[in-house]
């Protein structure tokens, strides 16, 4: 399928790349089809583009890279909506803000994604207990940037951030 944009003119989507956010996204409630897709190899960072609105996207990162000791906790009741019961299936996400500073970004701790990779749906949380905001300063190394990280595709699951910040209770 063919996704137009304002930022990447069009692109050309398989219909199983699809993210689906049956909720939508805090703010943007009736937009809930969602594409992931890096642009000239930016990683750690990829963009959450929506297939809705062509001016609507986002930057968005796995927050275990910038930050090690982040832990979620969410109910399996609450990702019910994606089928989050299994771990193994799910990624964290955190969307990211550029400041006009050069090197300045700020991810949203506080409003994490969780994607479940084999339903293709995903949620938005919103964490109400802990320390974490939505502006948390995003610590810049060499080390982290251009490291490849597949963020949807398969990969052994030993390492994935998933297992590192996220609880399910």
């Amino acid at each position: 399928m063919k996704v137009k944009t304002t930022r990447f003119g069009t692109l050309d989507v398989a219909e199983q790349d699809l993210l689906v956010f049956p909720e939508g996204l805090v703010g943007f409630s009736g937009k809930k089809r969602f594409v992931i897709f890096s642009k000239e190899n930016n990683h750690p960072f990829f963009w959450l583009q929506s297939v809705d609105d062509p001016k609507l996207a986002f930057v968005i990162c796995d927050p275990a890279i910038f930050f090690p000791n982040y832990r979620i906790s969410a109910r399996k009741t609450e990702l019910s909506a994606i089928g989050g019961s299994d771990p193994e299936e799910l990624i964290i996400c955190a969307i990211v803000s550029i400041s006009r500073e050069p090197f300045t970004m700020c991810a949203n701790l506080q409003g994490p994604l969780v994607i479940n990779t084999e339903s293709r749906k995903a949620k938005q949380l919103v964490l109400v207990e802990g320390n974490y905001g939505t502006r948390h300063p995003i610590p810049i190394k060499e080390e982290t940037m251009g490291v490849p990280h597949p963020l949807l595709a398969q990969r052994a699951r030993n390492a994935s951030s998933v297992e590192n910040c996220l609880v399910l209770t």
